[in-house]
Parts: structure tokens; sequence; C-alpha cells
């Protein structure tokens, strides 16, 4: 099959390397678009003001063609300019850290899966659930063994499937459930602070809350060591509540 394998965490990535070794060790082909830098948490920006650019980057695993843009742009920019044939799947990640519940609208992960599935291609994001210490192997066994079946799924149009793996070695991985978006919110996320030179500044940051309203939310389903599989749909229209916004109109 054909892959195009993009990210938010820049062309020198380790999560990067991880997933395009284990397509290729499956028998797939792999086309690498993804940014020249970190993008993390650019959620499904695209670049609009400046010239688009491309270079070619050799990697111990092979080229990757890597954009000065974010991983929204990367996405079409390989369909429709840098690609011989489209691809089979489109596939963002391995994401270094969660992209859980709420995490969805802010990741640059998630945005380059619905850019894919904007532009008509049966698209995966796929994160490791760390920040530390990452065990790559887990998460990059699973994709490789799930892009056919996730080729094969018969999904409604505009939706993509959200992966999230725990830290655990492939063995001790319990498996893999469809799960619900939870929700994933941060605590006092803005702090204040001062520098002896240039005076005041603000970090965000904050305690994670996680709350989940059913037994297959997402936060939920990776504590307990099991692979979350979110399907997630383009229109996040709130359809039961039109009748309440329709009577004061």
């Amino acid at each position: 099959m054909q892959i195009l394998l993009t990210n938010d965490d820049g062309v020198y990535g380790d999560g990067l390397y991880a997933a395009w070794q284990a397509l290729l060790d499956a028998g797939h082909d792999v086309f690498v678009c993804v940014p020249d830098r970190p993008r993390s948490a650019c959620s499904h920006q695209i670049t609009m003001h400046k010239p688009l650019r491309v270079k070619k980057v050799e990697t111990h695993v092979g080229i990757a063609h890597a954009s000065n843009g974010t991983p929204a742009d990367c996405v079409p920019l390989a369909i429709l300019q840098l690609m011989k044939t489209p691809p089979d799947l489109v596939v963002s990640g391995i994401n270094l850290g969660p992209n859980l519940g709420d995490d969805v609208h802010y990741s640059g992960t998630v945005g380059g899966a619905m850019e894919g599935v904007l532009n008509g291609f049966k698209s995966v994001a796929i994160s490791l659930v760390t920040h530390e210490n990452p065990l790559w192997d887990g998460a990059a066994r699973f994709l490789a063994e799930f892009v056919p079946k996730a080729v094969a799924l018969d999904l409604p149009r505009d939706t993509f499937l959200n992966v999230n793996v725990p830290n655990l070695p492939y063995e001790s991985l319990r498996g893999a459930r469809a799960t619900s978006q939870g929700s994933r919110r941060y605590k006092g996320d803005i702090t204040r602070h001062s520098a002896p030179v240039q005076g005041e500044y603000f970090w965000r940051g904050g305690e994670v809350v996680d709350r989940a309203e059913s037994d297959d939310a997402d936060v939920l389903v990776v504590k307990d060591g099991w692979i979350s599989v979110t399907p997630l749909h383009v229109d996040i229209t709130r359809r039961d509540a039109l009748e309440t916004v329709a009577s004061v109109l």
C-alpha cells in the first residue's frame, strides 16, 4: 500500500522514524512529507501569507520531504504536488505525547489526519501517551498491523481515526478498543512569571483534568493499558442543540 506519512514533531522526530521503519518493514511504500521543525499544538493551521517551500532531507530511514509549513500544509502539498500516485492512507504521527479528549482541538497531529480526510483520503492520527522515556515499538508495531484494517474500514464520510497508545512494551499492551472522545482540560493553564531583564511573561501549562461521561472514553481506556481508537468527524455541530437555538431566533 502507498502511505503518506506526516507529523507535527518535525523531520527529526523519533516517532516519525519509528512509524516509517515499521511501515517499510511491513512492505508498504511510504512517502514522507513533514514540517521542517516541531509544530506541536498548531492544530489545523494552514499557511496563507508566505510561500511554502520543500527540501529533501536524507535520514537514516530514507528521504523525507521537509516543508516550512504545518502538518495540514504537508498533506495536500504531498498529495497534489509531490506524490506520483495518491495514497491509500494518510498517517499522522507517531506523536510524542497524548492526543486525548480535548487535545484533539489543539493537536497538529490530528490536524494532519483531518486534512487527509478533507482531501478525500482515509486517515489515521497516532500518538504515544508519554512525554518522557518513549517506548516506540508498541505504537509502531500496532500501526503497521492496523494499516490494512484502517484502509478496509467503511467509515462515514469525513471521518478519521485518532489512535492513542500507552507507553508500554508491545507485549504488555492489552489490545485495542473503539473509544469515544473524553474530556481533557488544563486547570490554571496560564501562569504569570517575571524575568530579571525582560520583565513579566506568561506560560501555558497547568494541571491536567480528565473527565469521562462513559466507560469507553479514551482518557480512561489508555490508563488501563488499552490502545484507544476513536472515530472523529470534521462536522462538530451539536445537533441536539439545534432546536434550542432555533427557538430563540
